[in-house]
């Protein structure tokens, strides 16, 4: 059953080629869903563009959306032609607007224009924030994230993912999938991996600046390694079966993946220190019950959580204990549970479980001795895949459902905010996605 699903959610349907070169993905804003939202307040803002500049304007569009995406503010934007004076500022505090944001043009240059801003309150005319920033034409997608990144500490406390990179699986025909990697709003689509055959299941490693992607071949699904930089390609493993899957330990010295050559799908450890000692390429076994074992999670202790069908018959997810060899089931042995993605931040596990007629996306906290499962979203549609944002509070998936407009069943990357649980569709081109894959590093530049 589970090697089943996984085929099918390898082998999707025709897609249109894509070009080779970073481009902008023209579409409209990211489709907000809710999943049964938390109701709480907003911080409501007056964002204020003062200036003529297209550039500028665009500009302020994103840094409005990227704040809006934590779901805590709610932002009116407004373009002026002069600044308010402290009067008219305090009007707009008495309006309930409890910060005012303005991006003020200063000098024009070439090609660019110097923009100041500031954050107040507008009734105290207290700034919290000041910087001047040259904005350009070019890279305004960009320009956009890096100044809401360095805003959004000063408004909530935390730091953003508008930093972060997103990798995805797309299909263009049935037999061809390329790899993307993209900005976490998807706004910005680079295709990395474009060979002519199947390229799926992106996996990002931990310190080098690039990923792992399984690559169909005539005989196996051999593991490859892109270095984003350098734009190399390197076999790192291809024996018979699947070569798929791994994941790495912070210090990106140990992985843990899927291999076959067996004949059904076992987990196995890859320690650099191992090899070193060894002379040669080892991989030591840590599953070993005949089931298919799949997606595991290398955690910092050192344990590994992992996907099987070996004690039910149907999908569940396991712990295997580094200090004892122990194998714990920790779902609760019943129905259909997959894809489990681990984040070392909060120490939460998110999986897919069947419930409510579609796979929902669940989680559980592995620092607690008897983790509790918790249902995450509740609405129509599977969302398979999920993966965490490094800050632990999104989570990236495959949303598959049917698209009344194109009169069949559409994959989408998505994403849950899991403190409000609204899901924004982030793609919206008629290609099906699939495997995303987070990390918080900025890589699609």
């Amino acid at each position: 059953m589970l090697a089943s699903l996984l085929l099918l959610t390898l082998l999707s349907s025709t897609l249109k080629a894509n070009s080779p070169t970073p481009i902008v993905v023209e579409q409209p804003a990211p489709l907000l869903l809710s999943s049964r939202a938390k109701q709480h307040s907003k911080i409501k803002m007056i964002m204020l563009h003062i200036g003529e500049s297209e550039s500028v304007a665009n500009i302020a569009k994103m840094i409005h959306f990227d704040l809006e995406f934590s779901d805590q503010m709610a932002i009116n934007l407004k373009k002026t032609a002069i600044m308010p004076n402290t009067k008219q500022a305090a009007a707009l505090g008495k309006q309930a607007y409890t910060l005012m944001l303005t991006l003020e043009e200063k000098n024009k240059k070439k090609n660019a224009t110097e923009v100041e801003i500031t954050l107040k309150d507008p009734v105290t005319n207290d700034s919290f924030f000041t910087k001047k920033y040259l904005c350009s034409e070019h890279n305004i997608i960009q320009q956009g994230h890096m100044i809401a990144d360095e805003l959004m500490p000063t408004l909530t406390g935390e730091s953003g993912p508008m930093l972060s990179t997103l990798a995805y699986c797309k299909q263009l025909s049935n037999n061809h999938k390329v790899i993307c990697i993209a900005d976490y709003a998807c706004r910005l689509e680079k295709p990395v991996v474009t060979a002519k055959t199947i390229n799926i299941a992106p996996a990002w490693h931990t310190k080098a600046p690039g990923l792992c992607y399984s690559q169909f071949t005539r005989t196996n699904s051999r593991l490859m390694f892109v270095d984003l930089p350098t734009h190399k390609h390197n076999v790192v493993c291809s024996y018979d079966g699947l070569n798929m899957q791994p994941s790495f330990s912070p210090d990106g010295a140990q992985a843990a993946l899927c291999l076959s050559s067996k004949g059904n799908s076992e987990i196995y450890l890859y320690d650099q220190a191992i090899c070193k000692a060894a002379g040669k390429r080892v991989f030591k076994q840590l599953t070993n019950n005949k089931g298919n074992n799949v997606s595991p999670c290398l955690l910092e202790s050192g344990d590994l959580v992992f996907c099987s069908d070996f004690q039910t018959g149907s999908p569940q997810i396991y712990r295997k204990h580094s200090t004892t060899g122990k194998v714990e089931l920790i779902t609760n042995g019943k129905g259909y549970c997959a894809s489990p993605h681990y984040n070392p931040a909060t120490k939460q596990l998110v999986y897919t479980r069947y419930a409510n007629g579609a796979f929902q996306l669940w989680s559980m906290d592995l620092s607690q001795q008897r983790p509790i499962e918790k249902q995450l979203t509740f609405n129509a549609g599977d969302k398979l895949e999920p993966s965490w944002s490094a800050c632990g509070k999104y989570v990236a998936f495959t949303y598959t459902k049917y698209d009344n407009k194109l009169k069949k069943r559409m994959s989408q990357i998505a994403v849950l905010n899991t403190q409000s649980s609204n899901i924004r569709i982030l793609t919206t081109s008629p290609e099906q996605k699939s495997f995303p894959s987070w990390t918080g590093r900025n890589l699609y530049v």
